[in-house]
């Protein structure tokens, strides 16, 4: 009879230490956000020939969330810069997406449902990130609407992007029901959606760039249902609003001002 009475005495215990090992692992990825993105992403982060200066990309989080930053030295492309007040953003670029990876995304996403989608992509892309500089509470830069001689020039390119897979959705929920929130997102992150961004800023008058950029993103984990993997290009959408955040902050250069990452581990995402 004791043995009997034991074993359900201990399945309590059992899964009280399983929640706390959980909440132990959210807890420490919380507390070093910037350590888990560099860990994750940037061994995944290569440019392409899009910018001039890739292979000299290298992360400083004192000036910029992202995982690869090149600025140039020269001291007259810094003074010209500085003396611009005006901003054209170029069309988002995709003629170089790189091939999806994982087998869920290829399965479910055929050659030409992709290419809809990173168009659709390519156009939201472009709307935020001039919504973010013309909404921008201070803003440094007028944008706008053609390329001109007193005008910077970003250029954006999206780089890679894996699709939210809607099976992975489905099975990553699945896990949850039957263990804890978020175990799914946990299991599955080697096939979760992620997109990649890449950037220059040009001075007009030289046409050379002053600024180049590259930066990854993954699906968040999610401990409510995460909604902006329920569809194909939420993941993509959420990084692009963020990117566009950034980039902003991190142009208008405002004392005491520095963009940050969100956590990788959210309550709630959209």
């Amino acid at each position: 009879m004791p043995a009997a009475t034991s074993i359900p005495a201990r399945r309590p215990h059992l899964q009280l230490q399983l929640q706390l090992l959980i909440l132990a692992f959210t807890a420490s990825v919380l507390c070093s956000c910037k350590t888990a993105k560099s860990i994750v992403a940037s061994v995944s982060v290569k440019p392409s020939e899009f910018l001039t200066h890739g292979h000299q990309l290298k992360e400083d989080r004192s000036r910029s969330a992202f995982l690869g930053n090149w600025w140039t030295a020269d001291k007259k492309l810094q003074a010209a810069v500085e003396a611009k007040k005006k901003l054209y953003i170029s069309p988002v670029r995709i003629d170089a997406v790189r091939p999806m990876k994982t087998r869920l995304a290829k399965a479910e996403f055929s050659d030409k449902r992709r290419e809809k989608k990173l168009i659709e992509l390519a156009e939201y892309a472009h709307k935020r990130f001039m919504k973010a500089f013309q909404g921008a509470k201070d803003p440094r830069y007028t944008i706008v609407d053609a390329p001109s001689r007193d005008a910077l020039t970003l250029d954006l390119h999206i780089l890679e992007w894996e699709p939210a897979a809607f099976t992975g959705f489905l099975a990553r929920e699945a896990i949850d029901l039957i263990t804890f929130p978020a175990v799914g997102d946990l299991l599955w992150k080697p096939v979760r959606a992620a997109t990649v961004i890449e950037g220059r800023l040009i001075e007009p008058r030289s046409k050379r760039p002053v600024f180049e950029f590259a930066d990854k993103e993954e699906a968040k984990t999610t401990i409510v249902l995460p909604v902006q993997e329920a569809y194909p290009t939420g993941q993509a959408r959420f990084s692009i609003r963020e990117w566009a955040r950034q980039l902003e902050l991190l142009l208008r250069n405002e004392p005491g001002k520095r963009p940050r990452d969100s956590s990788p581990v959210q309550i709630w995402s959209f």
